[in-house]
């Protein structure tokens, strides 16, 4: 291999693993907020119908129960299409890193 592709190979490789630390961050960040919203959730199918109360920056404002459910059950779906959506990234870019280091690997040896 020569030098230049094997440094060019080897700027690809970090530029995907910097990729990858960014994928895994985001989906840490979606499961934590997903978790919250489920969580969310369930505690507003405790209460009874009525009004309820969402935090809005540092203020309560009221809202009633079955729209704010509606609200939260739409937040949880599109989550769990964002958390998909990154491990499906999250995967392709580990299957690249995989398949670069193997290139790497038999160009050396």
């Amino acid at each position: 291999m020569e030098n230049e592709d094997a440094q060019q190979m080897l700027m690809e490789m970090q530029k995907n693993q910097q990729q990858m630390q960014q994928i895994v961050q985001q989906k840490e960040e979606t499961e934590s907020e997903l978790q919250e919203s489920k969580k969310a959730l369930k505690e507003l199918e405790k209460k009874e119908e009525g009004e309820v109360y969402r935090q809005v920056g540092n203020i309560l404002v009221a809202k009633d129960r079955d729209k704010l459910g509606d609200e939260l059950e739409e937040r949880v779906e599109d989550l769990e299409v964002r958390k998909k959506r990154l491990s499906k990234k999250e995967e392709q870019l580990q299957s690249q890193l995989e398949e670069a280091q193997q290139q790497m690997m038999q160009q050396q040896g």
